[in-house]
């Protein structure tokens, strides 16, 4: 595993298809460093896979078969669902499906989250989140502030399913 400050992050690196943006999100999210783009041509997220060691993650059979013709790791996805996506990911690639703010990356620009001060935020956060969240976290790259809200609880019933959907795809 990678490192980043004292906390254990995965090192798979992943370059994403634009027929998966909401898979990039769930990536970036559990702590993985996920680019993705809505403009990647095939040739584009071929070379720079290649270049950088990035893993291709993609709904496109030509893409997967070109990558793995070129000899780079191409992950292709058949799921239809987040829950089974993730899944599927996790089975072919062995990811770790934990969601944990510590860890996790923005998924709008793949930036670094770190922990910030609750009155750094004050003004850039909603009066009544700020009167009852005590940690946040600032994207070192774009700057947005994010924190555990009620929405964290619905993207941990997600990857719950989506780690009991794993368990039966390896058994």
């Amino acid at each position: 595993m990678g490192r980043r400050g004292d906390k254990e992050i995965g090192e798979a690196r992943f370059i994403v298809d634009s027929m998966l943006g909401s898979l990039a999100k769930w990536l970036r999210l559990m702590g993985y460093d996920t680019l993705y783009s809505r403009t990647y041509s095939d040739w584009q997220i071929l070379r720079i896979a290649k270049s950088s060691g990035r893993i291709i993650v993609t709904r496109d059979r030509w893409l997967h078969s070109k990558a793995r013709k070129m000899g780079l790791k191409s992950i292709y996805i058949e799921s239809l669902s987040t829950e089974e996506r993730l899944a599927e990911l996790s089975a072919k690639a062995g990811l770790d499906l934990r969601l944990e703010p510590e860890r996790s990356r923005c998924p709008i620009c793949n930036g670094v989250l770190e922990p910030v001060d609750k009155e750094a935020v004050r003004d850039r956060v909603p009066e009544a989140t700020y009167r009852v969240v005590d940690k946040f976290y600032v994207c070192t790259r774009c700057g947005k502030v994010y924190w555990e809200g009620a929405h964290w609880r619905n993207m941990r019933k997600t990857l719950e399913e989506a780690i009991k959907l794993s368990r039966l795809r390896r058994s």
